[in-house]
């Protein structure tokens, strides 16, 4: 093992900046979307905010675009200051890549009442992330008392009752609202994959390559990285990896269109009526 070292190659990226582009418009026209409060605009999102689940639903699909925008300037940072490395690109990749999945999934349905179920359902899904982190520390007997007390307010008058009450009011049952979210099973269903037959799969494959790469996969560097070998050594030889420069740029751009469309569903639930 040894640390990356530059070889001075300077990346192709082809049309890929114009992508970062627009990735920026559509957050500069995000941010510039009119405040709802105080104007009679009977838009989606107006209907939806003021139903059960309703803020919640924008408050997740907004803090997740945050997410994908925080790993997305520090990819450009990245490349920029430190070089195309064979992993660490890929794994800001892959948070923009998921996060703004779940921003596109909350926000796809035309029906708001999905909408809201979707929204609650993410929320639950931290809620129960958030449980399970703070259980680890009931091997500790100073906090065990104080984690269950905590666990039984929320059971009885805390945030679990009020999830519960709320997928009652949506006519959902609790058990499912709190599955978590297949993202190889529901990417491959957002309406804009749908629009063109071979978008479902390159979907699902752009997700499982990064997440190859998120989990240290040999087989993620090989597929996203050109090989030259430098030395035979006994049994083997030893071999310099670089990004390849064309499966990233597709890579990015799939991820970069993912995130696009949540953007403009943000912004359309924002401006346009319910249909």
């Amino acid at each position: 093992m040894r640390a990356p070292i530059p070889t001075g190659e300077s990346m192709d990226l082809g049309d890929l900046p114009k992508y970062w582009q627009l990735i920026d418009e559509a957050f500069r026209s995000v941010e510039a979307l009119p405040s709802l409060d105080g104007h009679n605009l009977l838009t989606a999102r107006r209907f939806d905010e003021a139903q059960v689940a309703g803020p919640r639903t924008y408050m997740g699909a907004q803090r997740y675009l945050g997410v994908a925008r925080d790993n997305h300037e520090a990819l450009l940072a990245l490349l920029q200051h430190r070089g195309a490395t064979a992993w660490a690109p890929w794994s800001l990749l892959r948070p923009i890549f998921e996060t703004a999945f779940l921003a596109a999934w909350i926000l796809d349905p035309e029906d708001g009442l999905e909408r809201r179920v979707r929204g609650l359902r993410c929320e639950v899904n931290d809620y129960i992330q958030r449980g399970r982190h703070r259980a680890v520390f009931k091997v500790f007997p100073e906090a065990a008392r104080a984690i269950e007390e905590a666990e039984q307010r929320d059971a009885t008058h805390g945030a679990l009752k009020i999830y519960r009450d709320e997928a009652a009011a949506l006519g959902r049952d609790f058990e499912r609202i709190s599955q978590p979210v297949n993202v190889v099973d529901e990417v491959r269903k957002l309406t804009f994959a749908k629009t063109q037959p071979e978008f479902p799969p390159l979907l699902e494959a752009t997700w499982r390559q990064l997440s190859g790469f998120e989990h240290g996969f040999a087989w993620a560097l090989m597929s996203g990285s050109e090989r030259r070998i430098e030395a035979e050594i006994p049994g083997g030889a030893q071999v310099l990896f670089t990004l390849s420069d064309e499966q990233f740029v597709t890579t990015a751009k799939v991820t970069g269109s993912l995130l696009i469309t949540a953007l403009q569903l943000l912004k359309r639930r924002h401006l346009e009526p319910a249909r």
